[in-house]
This record gives structure tokens, C-alpha cells and sequence, in this order.
């Protein structure tokens, strides 16, 4: 099992709750858990920060989440992270 643990940093509240309302829209989080291999994909709001979103993905191996890059919906996200200006880090935890 691979955690992939992914913060995605806006300029404004506005831009991040416009990323989130329009990845919502377009079903990317239900079409990611109807993948082979995906356990988990679940955004969160910090507390802590009005301009930073989390996602945590659990895949069963890192080829089902390669291949998820491949998807219209990953592909979607990416044009998304364009239009708001999103800067993403991202780590990857191996599970034993």
C-alpha cells in the first residue's frame, strides 16, 4: 500500500474554495475511488489555513496510481490547478 499525501497551496480562500468546489463538480474524488487498486482519496481543509487544501490518496501499488495520472479526471485536475494558480507538494509513503 503507497500514501500519497498531497497539499495544494492557493493565493486566496477564493481561489482554494474554487479549485474545490469545481473538482467536486466534476466528480473527481467518486471517479478516483472507482479506480483499480485506489483505497482512499479524500480531501480535507486545515484548520489552521483558509488557502491550503490536502488530499490523501492510498493506492494498492504505485502502477495503480500511475495509471490513475493517465485518467480524464487526473488530466482535468491539472487544467484546474492552471485556472486557480495551485502549487502542489507532494510525499509518497510506502506502507509495509
Amino acid at each position: 500500500m503507497t500514501n500519497f499525501n498531497v497539499v495544494y497551496k492557493m493565493a486566496t480562500k477564493e481561489d482554494r474554495d474554487g479549485y474545490y468546489k469545481e473538482a467536486k463538480e466534476l466528480g473527481v474524488a467518486e471517479k478516483s475511488r472507482a479506480e483499480a487498486g485506489c483505497h482512499r482519496y479524500d480531501f480535507s481543509f486545515p484548520a489552521e489555513s483558509d488557502t491550503t487544501l490536502f488530499l490523501w490518496e492510498q493506492w494498492e501499488t504505485r502502477e495503480h496510481q500511475a495509471a490513475h495520472c493517465k485518467t480524464e479526471h487526473f488530466a482535468a485536475l491539472g487544467k484546474l490547478k492552471e485556472k486557480y494558480g495551485v502549487e502542489t507538494e507532494i510525499s509518497i509513503a510506502d506502507e509495509a
